[in-house]
C-alpha cells in the first residue's frame, strides 16, 4: 500500500468512522433537549460501562488478530480466525450471563439507578457489540473500506430512525434508548455474520494457535484497560466528587470534543494495515505521514476553538446542538479536541510497537497515562470541576505521546521533519493569541479560520500537490 492508498482509505474509513459515531452528534439536541442532567447522566453512566467492557472482553486478542492475518496466506488466516472467534464467543456469552445473574447489584453500582432491568438490554447490547466489532475488523485486515463504510450507513440509519420512535414518539425515556441500541446492534451483528461464517473451519481450533495469538494479545488487554480508565474514568471521578447531573454536563461537551476523535480513528483504521505491511527498515513514511497529519488536525483543532460556541448555539426550528441547560459544557470542547490530536501523535508512532514485536511497551504507557490521568483527577476535579476532569484528559494524552517518543528514539529512531513541525506548532499558537485577543467577532472568526492553511502553504510545509496525492480516489502503486 502506497502513501496514496493511505490517504484514500483513510479519507473513506474516516467517512464511515465519522457516520458511523455522527449518530452521537446527531443524537446530542434530542438527548439534551429531552433529557434532565440526571438522566442523561444515567446514560452517561451506561455508555462508559459499554465502552470499558468492550475493551475487557476483545482482552487484547482483536490486537493480535488484526496483526497475524494481515500478512497470512488463506489458510493461515482461516485458523487465526476461528480460534479468535470461538474465544470471544465463549468468553461474551460467560460474562453476559453473569451480569444478568448479578443484575440487581450492577444496576444501581454502575449505572447509578436502581433499575435492575436496565441490566438485560445493556447484558444483550454487550453481546452483540462485542462480536460484530469483530465482523467489521476483517474489513479492515482485508483492505475493504467501502463495505465497512455502507455498514456504518446501516448502523447510523437504524440507531437515529429507533431513538427518534422509541423517544422522541414513544417517550421511553432511558428504555427507549437502550432499545434502540440493542435493536441496531442485533441487526449489524446478523447482516455482517457471514462475513465470519465464510472464514471459520471448527476443525483448525489449536488450542497452541490461541496461546500463540494471546502471547501477542495479552499486554494489549492491560493497554486497553488502562486506555479506558484513561479515557471513561473521570465520569465516576465526577460523580464521586459531585453529582449525577454534572456528568451529564461534562458527558455532553466531551461528545462535542470527540469531534477530533472521529478523524483521528478513521486514519488510525488505514494506518494500522498500512504500516503492518511495512519492513522494520523502512520509517522514513512516518515521518511524512506525520507531517500531513498534524497540519490537517491542526486546523481543525483551530476551527473547533473558533467555532464551538457557535456550533452548540446553532438553532434549527427552535432546538439548539445543546439544550440550554448544557451550554456551560462548551468550555471543555477545545481542551478534549487538543486532547486527541496528541492521541493522534501517539498512534503515529505506534509501527515501533508491532513491527518489534514490543505489545508490553504499550500496556505500561497506557499504564502511566491512566494512572497520572486518575492523579490529576482527584487533584483538579474538587477545585476546578468538569474543566479539572478535561485538563487531566488532555495532560495525560500529552504524556504518553511524549513517552513513547521517548522510547523510539531509542529503539526505533524516525526522522522527523522539525522544520515543518516547528511551523505547524507555532502557527497554532498565534492563531490562539490572535482569537483570544480580538473576541467574539464575526469578521475576525472568519478572517483567523482560513489563517493557518494559508501559512502553511505559504511556508510550503505542506505543499498542495502532496495533499492532493495523499487523498486521491485511485490508487499508485
Amino acid at each position: 500500500m502506497s502513501i496514496k492508498q493511505l490517504g484514500t482509505q483513510s479519507l473513506i474509513y474516516g467517512t464511515g468512522h465519522v457516520v458511523a459515531r455522527s449518530v452521537t452528534f446527531l443524537l446530542l439536541p434530542l438527548y439534551t433537549n429531552i433529557f434532565s442532567l440526571e438522566d442523561y447522566g444515567v446514560i452517561s453512566l451506561i455508555y462508559t460501562f459499554l465502552g470499558f467492557m468492550n475493551v475487557i472482553l476483545h482482552y487484547g486478542l482483536d490486537a493480535s488478530l488484526l496483526k497475524h492475518y494481515v500478512p497470512a496466506d488463506n489458510e493461515e488466516r482461516k485458523r487465526i480466525l476461528t480460534n479468535s472467534y470461538v474465544s470471544f464467543l465463549l468468553t461474551t456469552i460467560g460474562f453476559v450471563v453473569l451480569m444478568i445473574l448479578l443484575r440487581n447489584y450492577v444496576s444501581e453500582f454502575l449505572f447509578g439507578s436502581n433499575l435492575p432491568q436496565i441490566t438485560f438490554l445493556v447484558s444483550g447490547i454487550l453481546f452483540f457489540d462485542v462480536l460484530w466489532a469483530i465482523h467489521v475488523l476483517l474489513l479492515r485486515a482485508e483492505g475493504r473500506p467501502i463495505l465497512f463504510t455502507a455498514i456504518t450507513f446501516l448502523n447510523v440509519l437504524s440507531a437515529l430512525g429507533l431513538n427518534l420512535f422509541f423517544v422522541l414518539y414513544l417517550e421511553l425515556g432511558i428504555y427507549g434508548v437502550l432499545l434502540s441500541n440493542i435493536i441496531t446492534s442485533a441487526c449489524i451483528f446478523l447482516a455482517t455474520s457471514p462475513l465470519i461464517l465464510k472464514r471459520i473451519s471448527i476443525n483448525t481450533l489449536s488450542m497452541n494457535q490461541w496461546k500463540g495469538l494471546m502471547k501477542f494479545g495479552c499486554p494489549f488487554l492491560f493497554s486497553g484497560i488502562f486506555a479506558m480508565i484513561l479515557e471513561l474514568s473521570d465520569r465516576y471521578i465526577l460523580r464521586y466528587f459531585t453529582n449525577i447531573e454534572t456528568v451529564g454536563l461534562y458527558n455532553a461537551g466531551y461528545k462535542l470534543g470527540m469531534l477530533m476523535m472521529l478523524v483521528v480513528m478513521g486514519f488510525n483504521m488505514a494506518w494500522q494495515p498500512f504500516f503492518l505491511n511495512k519492513k522494520k527498515e523502512e520509517r522514513d513514511y512516518i515521518a511524512k505521514v506525520t507531517t500531513m497529519v498534524l497540519s490537517v488536525l491542526s486546523f481543525l483543532w483551530i476551527l473547533l476553538l473558533i467555532w464551538s460556541e457557535d456550533l452548540v448555539k446553532l438553532q434549527l426550528g427552535g432546538v439548539t446542538l445543546l439544550g440550554e441547560e448544557f451550554w456551560p459544557a462548551m468550555k471543555i470542547i477545545p481542551i478534549i479536541a487538543l486532547a486527541y490530536l496528541f492521541h493522534a501523535l501517539y498512534l503515529l508512532q505506534l509501527p515501533s510497537i508491532y513491527l518489534l514485536e514490543k505489545s508490553n511497551w504499550v500496556a505500561w504507557i497506557r499504564g502511566v497515562g491512566a494512572g497520572i490521568n486518575i492523579i490529576l483527577n482527584f487533584l483538579l476535579i474538587p477545585k476546578f470541576g468538569i474543566m479539572g476532569a478535561a485538563s487531566a484528559t488532555c495532560v495525560s494524552f500529552i504524556l504518553m505521546a511524549l513517552i513513547l517518543y521517548f522510547l523510539n528514539q531509542k529503539l526505533f529512531p524516525i526522522k522527523y521533519e522539525w522544520t515543518k513541525l516547528s511551523i505547524i506548532c507555532c502557527s497554532v499558537l498565534l492563531i490562539w493569541i490572535v482569537i483570544n485577543q480580538l473576541g467574539d467577532n464575526l469578521f475576525y472568526k472568519l478572517i483567523t479560520s482560513g489563517l493557518f492553511p494559508i501559512i502553511v502553504i505559504a511556508t510550503k510545509t505542506i505543499h498542495i500537490r502532496k495533499l492532493k496525492i495523499l487523498f486521491s480516489s485511485s490508487p499508485n502503486k
